[in-house]
């Protein structure tokens, strides 16, 4: 598989039409590169795809399916778009050159947001794709192994710090296909149950109490189980309602003064403060007003023009003094002139040229009166040009302005005050968030305690299951009667026994080659120095030991930050390649949580070689400077996600950040 383009219209954060060109204009280069501040729509695009390949099943990973879809929906409409419709798509290719497109998009339409599915196959609309494409997307891309490929970096760090794997546990059970395995022994016991009602007679009366016995017990679990989720069905929505209670008092606390009106007392110092900044400032403006020099700066021109009138009346006085001595040199060259030379002619021509020489330095001086500077008067009008006005000028500037923003701050404190002169609204709502915070904690208690439960409740129902496989299989051993339903329970008891034994033996074959891709990332991406050397999992149980140079066991917070996030990338990698599947990668928040010691093998290493092709989803403080130009050679595109402050929207736009670069 191999993304061509990604459209969004009027989806989320994103006003009107915005594509993504995913197709590949540059030999060897699988990245493309699309950059943006924090909340301006890079985790949306990955919700994009999510939502656009699998519908529904995509809140599991996008919302951890605490909404209801049409909440979901309705919330991902721009708000401020000129029209209710909204869709997403994304455009593709498969290894046979077979093109596609899907399209799911959405309106409003009173409380209900009705949902469209258009699949279209080399350009051309295919009905059959686009009402079966829930089945059609499990063959190119089955939705148990797609957070593989589409994750938040920082989001798998979650891997890393759960101690006891369950979550990744069921991962490897879709990668590895237990998952399916499961599935079935489920179907076939439920045929084997069904079929138990219909055996009237068993000579073992003793097995028929214990089966009943047992059937009695699982009966119970599963009806404890259905309590206990119909329990945490009803706290989810009463949580959501608390935390939306929580916020909107929250956000009128702050809008009617926030904690103004509990710290009062410390706000009435804070504005004494500030009146007494102000006295301050004005005695430095009445300093600076009385300035000597002050008045001076004020007519600068004047006082510039005056300054060069006296230099300019200066070296006319320096010529005057000096006119006779000229005249006087000039004589008595005139006089050399007339001993030395005897040619008439030659000698009219210097006495011509000495006398204009004269005549031109004798023009030059000027007879009339000028402003005269005493030397140390000039030094002080130098001084003041040359410093006093840029003092003078400064100072008048950075006092006006600390002015304005006292002036700001006294307006906004005395704004306040008088919007909440009494205490006791501020703290009527500073106690209402104290009792719905604790309410919310509450909630998450009971839920956290609900899920505990579910999950005993489960592990007591799979040992029940195991007794109850071994009394059928006894039953029908026994039971040498020839109907139909004695040989289903023999036959569903013995496909139990071999579907439990083929699960365990493909365990133990795909773990360990599971093991081998996930320690060999591990080693490809941890730096020289790390003490994690072997990384292995248990066929049965599935959980994940590391060890270190000696073969010892390694706890993970023995691992450093930078560490259990490569080990959490390994193991996402590791299971991507396991899984057989040539799917693009996404990754939003790349850098999350590493150092600078693994930063460079993750740029280098990880996301050259990560798949055919990978979207990197960054902030200017991840792949950026020298991570970037480290980068370059690989990445087919740059995108960049501007925000619009004034239209509350964000555009995609080519180009990253303010990079250039040839492409």
């Amino acid at each position: 598989m191999f993304f061509t383009q990604i459209e969004l219209h009027n989806f989320g954060i994103y006003r009107g039409t915005h594509s993504i060109n995913l197709r590949n204009s540059h030999e060897k280069r699988n990245i493309t590169l699309i950059g943006g501040m924090n909340g301006r729509g890079k985790t949306t695009i990955l919700d994009a795809i999510f939502l656009t390949f699998f519908g529904k099943r995509a809140l599991i990973y996008i919302q951890d399916g605490k909404k209801q879809y049409d909440t979901f929906l309705r919330q991902y409409i721009n708000k401020s778009a000129t029209n209710d419709t909204t869709y997403v798509s994304v455009s593709f290719t498969l290894e046979n050159e077979t093109s596609f497109r899907v399209i799911r998009s959405w309106m409003r339409d009173g409380k209900k947001v009705p949902e469209t599915l258009v699949v279209l196959k080399d350009d051309q609309e295919d009905s059959y794709l686009s009402e079966n494409w829930n089945f059609y997307i499990e063959e190119v891309l089955p939705f148990g192994i797609s957070r593989f490929f589409f994750f938040d970096n920082e989001k798998i760090s979650q891997i890393a710090d759960d101690e006891s794997f369950n979550e990744i546990k069921e991962s490897i059970k879709a990668v590895i296909g237990v998952t399916t395995i499961d599935k079935l022994l489920d179907h076939v016991q439920k045929i084997a149950r069904d079929k138990r009602t219909s055996v009237q007679t068993v000579e073992n009366a003793e097995l028929m109490a214990e089966s009943s016995e047992n059937e009695k017990k699982i009966t119970q679990i599963d009806k404890s189980i259905s309590i206990a989720r119909m329990e945490r069905a009803g706290l989810v929505p009463k949580l959501e309602r608390v935390e939306a209670e929580l916020e909107a008092t929250e956000q009128r606390f702050w809008k009617q003064g926030g904690n103004l009106g509990v710290k009062r007392e410390e706000i009435e110092k804070e504005k004494a403060k500030l009146k007494t900044e102000e006295s301050a400032l004005k005695q430095k403006i009445l300093d600076l007003a009385t300035n000597s020099a002050t008045p001076l700066i004020l007519c600068k021109d004047l006082m510039v023009q005056i300054y060069n009138d006296a230099k300019s009346n200066e070296a006319q006085r320096a010529l005057q003094y000096t006119e006779p001595i000229i005249n006087d040199i000039l004589c008595r060259l005139t006089k050399k002139v007339e001993e030395l030379l005897f040619d008439p002619t030659l000698q009219l021509k210097i006495k011509k040229l000495i006398e204009d020489e004269l005549m031109d330095y004798s023009c030059g001086i000027s007879s009339q009166q000028g402003i005269t500077l005493t030397p140390i008067s000039a030094r002080l009008v130098e001084k003041l040009l040359d410093s006093g006005v840029f003092y003078i000028q400064s100072s008048a500037t950075n006092l006006k302005r600390h002015v304005v923003e006292n002036e700001n701050a006294l307006l906004q404190i005395d704004a306040h005050l008088s919007a909440n002169a009494e205490k006791s609204g501020a703290l009527e709502l500073l106690n209402m968030i104290r009792d719905l915070e604790r309410s919310t904690a509450t909630l998450q208690y009971d839920i956290k305690r609900c899920d505990e439960l579910i999950q005993s409740l489960d592990s007591q129902r799979s040992v029940l299951e195991s007794e109850r496989r071994k009394i059928i299989k006894r039953i029908a051993e026994i039971d040498n009667a020839a109907d139909d339903d004695a040989r289903i329970i023999g036959y569903a008891a013995k496909t139990e026994t071999v579907m439990n034994e083929f699960k365990l033996r493909l365990q133990m074959k795909k773990v360990k080659e599971l093991e081998y891709n996930i320690t060999q990332c591990f080693r490809f991406l941890a730096h020289k120095e790390s003490i994690v050397t072997d990384i292995e999992i248990n066929a049965q149980t599935l959980d994940i030991t590391l060890r270190d140079y000696a073969g010892g066991i390694l706890l993970k917070p023995q691992l450093s930050a930078g560490e259990k996030q490569i080990f959490a990338i390994s193991i996402i990698w590791g299971l991507a390649l396991s899984s057989g599947y040539n799917i693009p990668v996404v990754i939003d928040t790349p850098m999350a949580r590493l150092d600078s010691a693994h930063r460079h093998n993750f740029i280098n290493k990880y996301l050259p070689n990560a798949s055919t092709q990978v979207i990197v989803l960054s902030t200017d403080e991840e792949v950026y400077g020298r991570y970037l130009y480290q980068i370059q050679e690989h990445v087919n595109s740059y995108y960049t996600l501007l925000y619009n402050e004034q239209e509350k929207c964000t555009s995609i736009v080519p180009g990253y950040f303010e990079e250039e670069f040839s492409q």
